[in-house]
């Protein structure tokens, strides 16, 4: 008997486990091209990038040559990333324009900075 409150406790929570694993989406950034290159993501609920009020998270990171990072958008909301605009030569605040990837609940989507 106990077994089987186990067993049915043990499936609920799996069960609960994996539906926020299928509304959530993930972006694999590469950098197959720079030695260095300072990126900056946004994950969205708008599609217009630069609409920062809509913005659920942010982040900044420094990527090296033949190195990817991953981004997670609980929800699968858009998610948006731009780098230096000269990465042999960057300035602080000189960004490239935006990119911008559509997600899907479960889709995990690779691209190139």
């Amino acid at each position: 008997m106990r077994y089987r409150a186990w067993l049915s406790a043990l499936l609920l929570l799996s069960a609960c486990g994996s539906e926020s694993s299928k509304q959530s989406a993930t972006l694999v950034l590469n950098n197959p091209t720079w030695d260095r290159v300072n990126v900056q993501a946004a994950v969205t609920k708008s599609p217009d990038c630069n609409k920062r009020d809509a913005y659920v998270s942010t982040e900044e990171f420094v990527m090296t040559k033949d190195h990817s990072h991953r981004i997670e958008a609980p929800n699968a909301e858009n998610i948006c990333w731009r780098h230096d605009a000269n990465p042999s030569n960057p300035v602080a605040g000189a960004w490239s324009g935006w990119s911008r990837a559509t997600m899907f609940p479960g889709q995990t989507f690779e691209t190139d900075l």
